[in-house]
């Protein structure tokens, strides 16, 4: 069972992790003139300054030629670092393009979207609330189609390419401040070259513009620091703290769209939204009761125990 200092610290990282990917629109509205692919190629490349610091300080660079040397970790990163791309990618559009409050959606689908995912693929099994949750997310995604036939299929792709980013990365022996080292190398010559290629081509925002060149390369920290700290959190908190905590970001980011950004939420949107927060509760509810369970169980046990000594 881990310390009281532990789970402090965990909480304390957990809240930087989630906090700054909750005011993150705030930054990428900052650079709402350039492609969110152009933004995507700063992403990478300005990360891999910072993560091969860290990587530096904390002497894992064993790990990481280890990882280069077997051609199936290496392969496995790939598709690990092209799925985190993506999200990445469409984050960065529904940002610049007014759509956060779209992507804050699928982001609270993400308990959900990796339960399913568990059962799927990993053999696990659904409990019993997981069923009303996923019929919930269903008739929300299905309220703005059936409306005005509008698809919100970044509510959808989102949390399903992060969903699966996630399962590649847990059946690999990889880990985690390794696994992001590893994928920003894989992704550099990429992206340098694409951003090269936007130079040469006279269509890069790389310039004379010092101001919007300190927020292309601030990418950089936007990216690393709430992904150091959320690796530092999950191996600190217990894992329904660290689920209940990541409501915040999603959160932050619904209320930053509609109430600062100025993102209109139309009423079917509403509706949506509604029917996923009842999903949120009933899968958020479903694991209170599950650990406090669990925690009756050992108490049990522990009395047991101590009768039979």
């Amino acid at each position: 069972m881990p310390s009281t200092e532990t789970t402090r610290s965990g909480l304390l990282y957990g809240l930087i992790a989630y906090l700054s990917w909750g005011v993150v629109p705030l930054y990428f509205i900052q650079l709402k003139d350039v492609p969110a692919d152009e933004i995507l190629a700063h992403r990478i490349a300005w990360s891999v300054g910072l993560v091969l610091i860290i990587t530096t300080l904390l002497g894992t660079w064993p790990e990481v030629l280890r990882v280069f040397a077997s051609r199936r970790l290496v392969l496995t990163m790939l598709l690990s670092a092209v799925l985190l791309a993506g999200n990445w990618l469409m984050y960065i559009y529904a940002t610049v393009n007014g759509l956060v409050t779209e992507a804050s959606l699928g982001y609270y689908l993400m308990p959900l979207v990796n339960a399913v995912l568990a059962t799927i693929f990993l053999k696990e099994n659904l409990r019993s609330a997981h069923y009303p949750a996923l019929a919930l997310v269903a008739i929300g995604v299905a309220i703005p189609f059936l409306a005005k036939g509008d698809i919100t299929w970044l509510a959808v792709a989102l949390p399903i390419t992060f969903g699966f980013y996630g399962l590649v990365r847990k059946r690999v022996a990889v880990d985690s401040m390794t696994g992001l080292s590893v994928e920003a190398l894989l992704l550099l010559l990429p992206s340098v070259g694409f951003l090269i290629w936007k130079g040469v081509e006279g269509t890069g925002h790389f310039g004379p513009d010092m101001t919007l060149n300190g927020w292309l390369a601030f990418s950089g920290v936007v990216t690393v620091v709430p992904l150091l700290t959320f690796t530092l959190s999950i191996r600190r908190l217990p894992l329904l703290a660290n689920s209940l905590i990541q409501f915040l970001s999603p959160t932050m980011q619904f209320l930053l769209a509609v109430y600062w950004l100025g993102e209109h939420m139309s009423a079917e949107r509403w509706a949506a939204i509604g029917c996923v927060w009842a999903a949120v509760a009933v899968f958020v509810g479903d694991a209170l009761m599950q650990a406090r369970a669990k925690r009756r169980a050992a108490q049990e046990l522990e009395c047991a125990e101590a009768e039979a000594r």
